[in-house]
């Protein structure tokens, strides 16, 4: 990944304003796990093409990704990202803004170098997938104001806000790399998959992981009163137990110890069946690409997965 680290700061002009050039490089230089970049790379080399033809890609669904982080760390107040101040917090709203709606401008400029014959169906992919990440982020704060919402109404909006990135990232590599219509289809299965098991894992991880780990707050959702898969699966289980119900508070926001929330998590059985779900998804990821046979490297995105099921942040 140094090749697309170091490519993502070259795209930082020299002739940018400083209120912009110090916060984009601030906020690239965090160590961050470039995942969606790697799927459109790994896809790229699974369908047989060169990761030469997919860098263009890879570098724009990067800087995509970006900069919905940047906006989503200004509606969601968050001071932590990848272990740092966030740019809001270090610079301002304003600048933050900017810097964000630059990055997406970056990102197109990017995608316009991806090899002329693919670049209509490329971009059109491209622009639904932002079209889609928005829908999902305005659905997320709507839950937020919301007393009730479903667990499949998480599920679509997670779809929307996060496995539609992945499964943009896993599709233009296929495209890029002169895939066929099953290969294409199959990599936008295993992207969509494996988006909604990370979501989920996410989810999970802001109750049970570190804080240096994460970079960010242990616990930051709950206090946003953010609708995760966590808070939802323990609404439904309080609700559908009458013992349960009298023996415990109605909402995970009513604890006031994250040592004590763990444990009746634990104690529910409610870790145990999100553990079951990130591995159902994950392994329908998995199945995507074996269906395929005519798919040619899929070892380096077989350890991806793997790496991905085990992280800690």
């Amino acid at each position: 990944m140094d090749a697309v680290q170091q490519q993502l700061q070259e795209s930082v002009k020299s002739e940018f304003p400083a209120s912009l050039k110090e916060p984009i490089l601030y906020f690239l230089e965090a160590p961050g796990k470039k995942i969606r970049p790697l799927l459109t790379l790994l896809s790229c080399q699974a369908v047989g093409g060169e990761l030469e033809q997919a860098m263009p890609a890879a570098l724009g669904v990067e800087l995509f990704h970006d900069f919905t982080l940047i906006h989503d760390d200004i509606m969601d107040k968050d001071d932590l990202r990848r272990g740092r101040f966030t740019v809001h917090k270090k610079w301002g709203e304003d600048a933050a803004i900017l810097v964000g709606d630059l990055l997406i401008g970056l990102a197109y400029q990017k995608m316009l170098q991806c090899e002329a014959r693919y670049l209509p169906r490329a971009l059109n992919l491209f622009n639904e997938a932002l079209i889609k990440v928005c829908e999902g982020q305005a659905l997320d704060k709507e839950f937020e104001g919301r007393e009730q919402v479903s667990l499949a109404e998480y599920l679509d909006m997670i779809n929307k806000k996060t496995a539609w990135l992945f499964k943009l990232s896993s599709q233009l590599g296929a495209i890029l790399g002169g895939a066929g219509s099953s290969e294409i289809a199959a990599m936008e299965n295993f992207g969509n998959s494996l988006g909604i098991g990370f979501q989920i894992q996410d989810d999970w991880l802001d109750y049970a992981g570190e804080e240096t780990s994460l970079g960010k707050k242990v616990g930051s959702d709950l206090k946003l009163n953010k609708k995760t898969y966590v808070t939802l699966k323990y609404q439904e289980v309080i609700a559908e137990s009458s013992a349960a119900a009298k023996k415990y508070p109605p909402r995970l926001s009513d604890y006031h110890s994250l040592v004590e929330l763990r444990e009746v998590l634990y104690e529910l059985g409610i870790a145990d069946q999100i553990q079951n779900l990130i591995d159902y998804y994950i392994q329908d990821a998995l199945d995507s690409l074996e269906k395929v046979q005519t798919l040619t490297d899929t070892n380096q995105l077989f350890q991806l997965v793997t790496a991905l099921r085990h992280r800690q942040s």
